[in-house]
């Protein structure tokens, strides 16, 4: 599935880690380009010194191994012969440049880059471990190589074999910030798509709770007047012809809704909920007392509650024969409650119980409210919701 587009501030994150991951394998490859460049241009004979030349390529051909088993699978440490074999091949270009004159100190760049394809991926500590190794290494055999070459000043030894160990030191940050960069870049984007997959998953769970809510609703009521209306025929046509232009208006109004769904407009609003609940109960029979004024509660939690209503008139037809019902508003510390009870419920068959109840549930979840709905030990059954009346 296609996940929706960043905006704001975490489209800028993931353009800034991108331009900075571009930016680190930029420097890099400057640096390796550097090495060979200045070398041609101090005079130096590289196809006369043909080992150099080999081990820089090795070392090339290491380093963009490197980078694409960090495409492959980012974050996972170099297998355990690039640690073999990447560390020896940085040493020998090192130390071989060092041996070519006071400008072999940049081969040690190449030597540093090795360093830092070694340690990306493994722990703080363990990179600390690599690279102090690394330098203290480069540090004494740089300087027992460069002693050899006869500098005229004794601190020139210093300053090559000094200057070589400070780039193996420093130089492996370059991948190691790089990677850190496109991680972060995976990392984000794995985010985002994950977030939008749990996006489109509760969308298209909300939009299944409301048509249950729409046409589970309309269909009890149609089926139940649709049977009023054929009892009534022989012994009152006119009642009958009533019930049957009430089944087309509530097929109307449900298509309408259903509509309204789609484009998201739709609105349940406990007024108009609680007079369809007195329509549909007074045709059935039943005998309603409502307690409270709905005009009391806040226009959002009138629209939560009167979904809540809705689904309670759905399960009064269908898993009840009630005499009696009674609906009880009220908006107390802080919280409107809506408290429907009705007697006659029909014991459980075993048959599956519906959707509804759980759907309302997760409903009010969504809306800091709760749902408290079950039968009572007098026969009745409760349904309770209550939500902040500062919900949205």
């Amino acid at each position: 599935m296609d996940a929706s587009p960043l905006v704001g501030a975490e489209e800028r994150k993931v353009r800034a880690a991108r331009r900075f991951g571009r930016i680190g394998l930029a420097i890099t490859i400057f640096w390796l380009l550097v090495v060979p460049a200045y070398a041609v241009l101090t005079g130096a004979d590289l196809v006369a010194r043909w080992p150099l030349t080999v081990l820089y390529l090795v070392g090339v051909g290491l380093h963009l191994w490197r980078i694409r088993s960090h495409m492959t699978s980012l974050g996972r440490r170099a297998p355990l012969w690039f640690m073999i074999v990447a560390p020896l091949v940085g040493l020998a270009i090192t130390l071989l440049g060092l041996s070519t004159g006071l400008a072999g100190f940049m081969w040690a760049l190449v030597g540093g880059v090795l360093v830092g394809d070694v340690v990306a991926g493994l722990r703080a500590k363990w990179i600390t471990v690599w690279v102090l190794a690394a330098t203290a290494v480069v540090l004494g055999l740089g300087y027992v190589v460069s002693a050899g070459v006869g500098y005229p000043q004794p601190g020139l030894v210093w300053f090559a074999a000094g200057t070589s160990a400070w780039f193996v030191g420093s130089m492996w940050t370059l991948d190691v910030e790089r990677l850190w960069w496109l991680k972060a870049v995976v990392d984000m984007d794995d985010s985002r798509r994950a977030a939008a997959e749990l996006a489109t998953a509760r969308e298209r769970l909300r939009l299944a709770d409301d048509l249950h809510d729409i046409l589970g609703h309309a269909l009890e009521v149609v089926a139940f007047k649709s049977e009023l209306a054929t009892r009534l025929q022989a012994v009152d046509p006119e009642r009958a012809r009533a019930e049957m232009d009430e089944v087309q208006r509530v097929a109307r109004e449900s298509l309408i809704e259903v509509r309204a769904l789609v484009r998201d407009t739709r609105a349940t609003d406990l007024v108009t909920e609680l007079a369809g609940a007195r329509a549909v109960l007074g045709s059935a029979g039943v005998v309603l007392r409502v307690e409270g004024d709905p005009a009391t509660v806040g226009r959002t939690a009138r629209n939560v509650l009167g979904r809540v209503l809705r689904e309670a008139m759905t399960n009064v037809l269908r898993h009840a024969e009630p005499s009696h019902c009674s609906i009880g508003i009220e908006v107390r510390d802080g919280a409107a409650r809506l408290r429907v009870v009705n007697d006659g419920a029909l014991p459980a068959d075993g048959s599956d119980p519906g959707t509804g109840l759980a759907a309302l549930s997760r409903y009010l979840d969504d809306h800091s409210g709760h749902l408290d709905a079950g039968p009572a030990a007098d026969g009745t059954f409760r349904l309770d919701a209550t939500l902040p009346v500062g919900a949205r």
